[in-house]
C-alpha cells in the first residue's frame, strides 16, 4: 500500500504529519510506544526540513512518501529546501574537514535513531533533500513461539547422526521457515547483528519477494539440518534490474550432520542459484575473531579484498566455543569476493597512493585492469546516500558521483552520521570508474577515513574503493588472518590508518 501526502513548507503543517504518521504505524500494527515514538520520529524530520527551510522562500511543497508492505513501513519526505550553506573558506581542507569535538558517549538519542531500523539521508542539490526511514513491522520471533528446552543451544558435542542421504534445495516449503529460524537461534542465540532470521514470517516474506534466497540441507524424513542464504538486499534493485552481485552468509548445520559437506554443497548450491539469475560474483565478510570462516572461503575458491574494521560490537560476537583473542573489541570482517565467470577488464581512476595496493588485490581477484589516468572531479556537485544502522551503529555513506564540492558534502554526512546520530564507524563507498574518486578519497582522507580496500561490483555493477572511519580502538594483533594475501591487506589497512592518522 502507498500513500502521499503534501503539506506546505510551514511549522503548522506539522500536526497533519504527526496525524499522519500515527495513522500509518496502527496500520503496521505496531503497539502504543512504537506507534509514538514513530510520529516522534517523523516530526523530527519534519523539524529538520523547517530548519533547513528557515528564511527561504518557494519550498513547498513538503511530500511524505509512504510504503507498507509485508516486511516493513517506509517513509520517505521529499523537500525543496536549497542545499545546507557552503563553509566559507571551502578552499582550506582543513577548515572544511573540521568537526567538533564530539563526545560520542554523550551524544542524546534522537528521536529517528530510536524509532527507526534504518535512516538515509540523500541530499540532491537544487531539487532539495530526501529522507528515509525504515521502520520493521511487528514479527513474532523464534523465542516466543517454541518451549525453551526446543531451544537451547547445539550440543557441540553430540554424537553424529547415521550415515544418511541429504538433499539440498532452495527453501520454498511452508513448513522449512520455521526450522530455520530455530536452527539460527540455537547457534547464535541472540547474539547474531540482524534480526531477520529469528522471524519465521520475515524469513519466508524476504524469500518469497526475492531479497533473500534461502538454501537448506534435509534429511530423507524431511528434518531441515542446514542453511545458507544469499542476500541481495542493497546491491542492485531487485525486480527493476538484476543485481550484479550478493552476500552470502546465515550459514549453519546441526552438530549432528556435521563432517558430511553439507556447507560446501549448500555454498555451491547457492552460488549455481546466484548465476543462474545472472549474477556476476557474490561476496561474504567472515568474522576476524577466529579464522575458521575465512579458510572455508579461501578454500572455496574466494579472495580477500577488504578489511572492515570495527563492524560490529562485541555483544553481538556470540561464538560458541570459540575464545577469540579480539572479544571485548568491535568486531572487524574480511570481505572476500567470489567470481561466478569470467570477469571483465576494468578501467579506474585509481588515487595514486592507493593504486600499487589496489593493483595487487585486482589481481588477486582474477580481474584485468587499466589505469585511466589523471582525472578531476567533473560535476560540480556530489551525488550521494548516507545511511545509519542504529543498532551496530554504522554508518554507510555510498558515492554515486564525486563532484567538485566533495568535501562540503562529506562534512554534511559526518555532521548527521557521527553528531546527530552517533555512529561510531563508517564506510565510504567511492565508485573507481569515477573521474572525481582520487580527489574523493583525498577529502576522505582529511576527515580521518583512511583505506579499507576493494569491493568488486558492489555499487550497482561499479568496483568500489572502500574507505572506513574507526572511531572504536582496534588490535590489530588480535585480529585472526587467515590468508598470505589477507594478511598483506591487513597490514596495509593498518599502515594507511596511522598514515592517515598523521596527517
Amino acid at each position: 500500500m502507498n500513500s502521499v501526502l503534501e503539506v506546505p513548507g510551514r511549522s503548522d503543517a506539522l500536526s497533519l504529519i504527526q496525524s499522519h504518521a500515527s495513522s500509518l504505524a496502527r496500520l503496521a500494527g505496531f503497539d502504543d510506544a512504537r506507534c509514538l515514538a514513530i510520529e516522534l520520529a517523523c516530526e523530527e524530520a519534519f523539524g529538520r526540513i523547517m530548519e533547513r527551510a528557515s528564511g527561504s522562500p518557494g519550498i513547498e511543497p513538503v511530500r511524505m512518501v509512504s510504503e507498507l508492505n509485508v516486511l516493513a513501513l517506509t517513509i520517505t519526505f521529499h523537500d525543496q529546501a536549497p542545499p545546507a550553506k557552503r563553509l566559507d573558506d571551502l578552499a582550506s581542507e582543513q577548515a572544511a574537514a573540521e568537526l567538533d569535538e564530539v563526545d560520542l558517549g554523550a551524544v542524546s538519542r534522537r528521536l529517528i535513531r530510536a524509532a527507526a531500523d534504518s535512516v538515509t539521508w540523500m541530499p540532491m542539490g537544487r531539487q532539495g533533500h530526501r529522507t528515509q526511514m525504515v521502520f520493521n513491522r511487528p514479527q513474532r520471533a523464534i523465542a516466543s513461539m517454541e518451549p525453551q528446552a526446543a531451544l537451547q543451544a547445539f550440543d557441540e558435542q553430540t554424537p553424529l547422526a547415521p550415515v544418511q542421504d541429504y538433499t539440498v534445495r532452495l527453501a520454498s516449503e511452508e513448513a522449512d521457515w520455521h526450522p530455520i529460524a530455530v536452527a539460527v537461534y540455537r547457534t547464535y542465540g541472540y547474539t547474531y547483528p540482524l534480526d531477520d532470521f529469528y522471524l519465521p514470517d520475515r524469513i519466508r516474506e524476504l524469500n518469497q519477494t526475492g531479497l533473500v534466497l534461502s538454501a537448506v540441507a534435509v534429511t530423507a524424513a524431511g528434518e531441515v539440518v542446514g542453511h545458507y542464504a544469499l542476500d541481495v538486499q542493497g546491491f542492485g534493485q531487485f525486480g527493476v534490474k538484476p543485481p550484479f552481485t550478493g552476500e552470502l552468509g546465515k550459514a549453519v548445520v546441526d552438530p549432528a550432520h556435521r563432517s558430511r559437506g553439507l556447507m560446501e554443497r549448500m555454498r555451491r548450491f547457492v552460488e549455481g542459484e546466484a548465476r543462474s539469475r545472472g549474477l556476476v560474483s557474490v561476496f561474504s565478510e567472515p568474522t576476524m575473531a577466529h579464522p575458521f570462516s575465512q579458510k572455508a572461503n579461501e578454500s572455496l575458491g574466494s579472495r580477500p579484498s577488504a578489511v572492515l574494521l570495527g563492524l560490529v560490537a562485541s555483544q553481538f560476537l556470540g561464538l560458541k566455543a570459540i575464545e577469540s583473542a579480539a572479544a571485548g573489541q568491535r568486531t572487524s570482517v574480511m570481505f572476500y569476493h567470489q567470481p561466478l565467470g569470467p570477469q571483465s577488464a576494468r578501467r579506474v581512476h585509481a588515487p595514486p597512493i592507493h593504486r600499487p595496493m589496489l593493483w595487487r588485490t585486482y589481481a588477486a581477484c582474477g580481474i584485468e585492469v587499466e589505469d585511466a589516468g589523471p582525472s578531476e572531479p567533473q560535476a560540480q556537485h556530489t551525488e550521494l546516500a548516507a545511511q545509519f544502522v542504529p543498532h551496530i551503529e554504522i554508518g554507510l555513506v555510498t558515492v554515486r558521483v564525486a563532484g567538485q564540492d566533495m568535501a562540503h558534502a562529506l562534512r554534511q554526512c559526518m555532521q548527521q552520521l557521527v553528531r546527530d546520530s552517533g555512529a561510531r564507524v563508517i564506510y565510504l563507498a567511492l565508485r573507481l570508474d569515477d573521474p572525481g574518486c582520487p580527489a574523493a578519497c583525498a577529502a576522505a582522507e582529511g576527515f580521518g577515513f583512511h583505506y579499507s580496500g576493494l569491493c568488486p561490483l558492489f555499487d550497482d555493477g561499479h568496483d568500489v574503493l572502500r574507505m572506513q572511519y574507526v572511531n572504536v580502538p582496534i588490535d590489530f594483533g588480535a585480529l585472526a588472518v587467515a590468508g598470505s594475501f589477507a594478511r598483506e591487506i591487513v597490514d596495509y589497512v593498518q599502515a594507511d590508518r596511522a598514515r592517515v592518522d598523521a596527517l
